[in-house]
């Protein structure tokens, strides 16, 4: 069994059609359809059946990817344990993370890490999207973990983690039992809004602005600084707030929020890795490979 074919099996189911994963695997079509079909070939079974431009998953399709998501999870953690016996890392690493990706995606990255090697000292910033960026471009950080890919000369990105922004209202809402928010609903009711500066209130203009919107035209009620205090905030009913999916999760499976998709708006977004062209310390390097690895774990 090829490990990159469960990969980029993942990738397929993730997507939705071999063109988009073929661009994020940074390989051709005709490179994904092999793999998908060597795959179906030697498992035996059928993975996908076509929908349009779309794959949808078979039965079969359907319990691989549970358990390759599996497979490559105790693969990595053994080859992050194996690096760990390899390499003594030490020394400092200062990271910097927008609101997201630091409150929820690298913590446990950042925990597993460390006890792989414990004689590193490692700090993060948690800030907004811009202020980080000018952070590391300023030299104060090794690395940043953002909300949109910065322009500035000198800094090289690339994507890390995929997410998509929802509309969260407090279970009493009247929206609270649509299938869907409309763009007339966001429009209508009271909004809460992330500061100036944040990705996520980045990628809702930018999307409103697509639409030919002016995304004044929003009734913010209140202007928040994390996606925590936008959480509180819609929960006690104050309004409704758009927010990253990863960061709801815990409320909306606590019953405190639901969470809607936006009918007309593209709202999915990337979180990018971006370095410097410094020289990259032992314990960067291995920071860096330790994150590529683990994309597909979320």
């Amino acid at each position: 069994m090829n490990l990159n074919f469960l990969r980029t099996f993942i990738c397929v189911v993730e997507e939705g059609n071999y063109s988009r994963a073929a661009n994020r695997l940074h390989l051709s079509q005709p490179a994904v359809s092999m793999q998908m079909q060597t795959l179906a070939e030697d498992l035996g079974v059928e993975l996908f059946r076509r929908r349009g431009h779309r794959v949808e998953l078979t039965e079969g399709g359907a319990i691989l990817y549970d358990k390759a998501r599996e497979v490559l999870r105790l693969w990595q953690k053994t080859v992050h344990q194996l690096e760990g016996l390899r390499l003594r890392l030490q020394g400092r690493l200062e990271l910097g993370a927008s609101t997201v990706p630091g409150d929820y995606l690298l913590p446990l990255r950042l925990c597993e890490f460390y006890r792989l090697h414990p004689d590193l000292e490692v700090r993060m910033q948690v800030a907004p999207s811009q202020e980080i960026v000018q952070q590391l471009a300023a030299g104060r950080l090794d690395l940043a973990v953002v909300g949109y890919k910065p322009e500035e000369a000198g800094l090289e990105s690339e994507v890390l983690f995929r997410d998509e922004l929802v509309v969260i209202v407090s279970p009493d809402h009247d929206l609270a039992s649509r299938k869907f928010i409309t763009i007339e609903d966001l429009l209508g009711n009271p909004f809460l809004q992330r500061i100036r500066g944040s990705a996520t209130r980045q990628v809702l203009d930018n999307a409103l602005e697509a639409k030919g919107i002016n995304p004044s035209e929003l009734k913010v009620v209140m202007e928040l600084g994390s996606s925590r205090s936008l959480l509180e905030a819609a929960a006690q009913g104050l309004g409704l707030a758009v927010v990253s999916s990863l960061a709801a999760e815990d409320c909306i499976r606590q019953g405190r929020l639901v969470s809607k998709p936006v009918s007309g708006l593209d709202l999915r977004r990337d979180f990018w890795l971006v370095l410097t062209s410094a020289p990259r310390s032992p314990a960067l390097a291995a920071f860096i490979e330790f994150l590529r690895r683990s994309d597909y774990l979320v």
